[in-house]
């Protein structure tokens, strides 16, 4: 149970570690995607989904989460929660192995019917999309400082080298061309730095213009970081590019303050939207065909092309062996193997077996989803498949919203009746 008059103070002494879980496999850039559900169950919620690339999972204490509770009312049905480390169904995924900041530990959370008690809703049932975005504008900030920090650091670093370091007889700050650089790179930093800080005045003081103003200093500050560190291992040469100096880390670490809190290009959208007051317009999808039976099933793929068929499993299976259940389902139809993210992770499947964002790209006529979720980066594998077949005990399940056709229930049930039933033989 979350006690704020106790776990806050312990959060700020750094008596206890927090994080904040807003992105998923399918909600990047665009965080009003959120897929991971929120059931009320009467006296808590069960949470469902997994959170990808999030700072300190796994080994905080408290978690900000958010999570869809009503999906018919899209960013006003999202609502945040504290999940706590313990909670029963929430548990850490994957760690990542970074390029850059490899000193900040990333993974992904997973919740499989995670209970979370009723009082620790965080704020308004539908208000959790606010609260995610007031948070992006105070991060933004963050990542803007972090990226200024690493562009004077670097700069610094070059400086001192350029005056020591001789070619040709010269120092290096003694080649205009090079010296005309640096003082452009000075002036882009200290342009930067005015408007970081005049971004955190506005914040402070609570003036409406916030979020551009955010995101003008992290666009600006981001920018600049890694144009200064690509030119600080230029003008470093071979030492440059070896670790025995930190500049090559520098631009390593400069890459992800234009990616996360907000990529550049969502900048760019943030300021050119505050211009222009313009905003895209999505295209809905047919909703999925839910059946009662397999035989529904199979009748309403007679007319469906079958040359190719890919069946794959996920999380929604427990262990290894019982994936053979997939193994034999792609027999039957004359299909292959596939498995999410998370089957590989959990050591279910092969690696060359994962459909997904860091796996295989497929575009099969038929894809069998059979337990999994939708979360796991699963969807950017499987998205070009002319039909997708969702089968899990999860009615709220993200892959439903991707699906065409789909059985709400128990995977263990209803796959040994496809199999059994399956007439379409090649």
């Amino acid at each position: 149970m979350f006690r704020r008059e106790r776990t806050i103070p312990e959060l700020l002494k750094g008596e206890k570690i927090g994080a904040f879980g807003l992105t998923e496999p399918n909600a990047g850039t665009d965080a009003a995607m959120q897929q991971t559900i929120a059931e009320d169950c009467g006296d808590h919620y069960r949470l469902n989904g997994s959170k990808i690339f999030i700072s300190g999972g796994g080994i905080a204490d408290v978690y900000v989460i958010m999570a869809m509770t009503d999906q018919s009312k899209g960013t006003k049905g999202i609502s945040a929660f504290i999940v706590e480390k313990g909670f029963p169904g929430f548990y850490k995924g994957k760690t990542e192995d970074k390029m850059g900041i490899r000193g900040s530990l990333v993974s992904e959370l997973v919740f499989d019917d995670c209970i979370v008690p009723k009082e620790n809703l965080l704020g308004e049932i539908g208000k959790g999309f606010k609260v995610a975005m007031s948070s992006l504008d105070v991060g933004r900030l963050g990542i803007a400082a972090q990226a200024l920090g690493i562009a004077q650091g670097a700069f610094d670093k070059t400086v001192a080298y350029m005056q020591h370091r001789e070619q040709f007889g010269r120092k290096l700050s003694a080649f205009q061309a090079m010296a005309f650089e640096m003082a452009e790179l000075e002036t882009r930093i200290d342009a930067s730095r005015l408007l970081l800080y005049k971004a955190a005045y506005i914040r402070e003081k609570g003036l409406p213009e916030t979020t551009e103003s955010a995101a003008k200093a992290k666009l600006s500050c981001s920018s600049t970081a890694m144009d200064v560190t690509v030119k600080a291992v230029q003008f470093h040469g071979g030492y440059g590019y070896i670790k025995d100096l930190p500049i090559e880390r520098y631009m390593r670490d400069a890459k992800i303050t234009q990616i996360y809190e907000g990529t550049s290009e969502v900048m760019k959208l943030v300021i050119s939207g505050k211009i222009f007051g313009k905003k895209a317009q999505k295209k809905e999808k047919e909703p999925v065909r839910l059946f009662q039976s397999v035989d529904e099933l199979i009748q309403a793929l007679a007319d469906v092309k079958k040359d190719s068929i890919i069946c794959a499993g996920g999380r929604g299976f427990k262990k290894t062996e019982e994936l053979s259940l997939v193994e034999k389902l792609a027999k039957a139809t004359g299909g292959t193997m596939a498995a999410s993210r998370g089957a590989v992770a959990m050591g279910w499947a092969e690696e060359e077996q994962q459909v997904g964002l860091t796996g295989r790209t497929v575009a099969p006529d038929l894809y069998f989803a059979c337990g999994i979720s939708g979360m796991n980066q699963h969807l950017a594998g499987m998205k070009g498949s002319s039909a997708i077949i969702a089968i899990n005990k999860n009615a709220k399940a993200p892959i439903f919203k991707e699906a065409d056709y789909g059985i709400v229930g128990d995977v263990y049930e209803i796959l040994p009746r496809l199999i059994e039933k399956w007439p379409y033989k090649k």
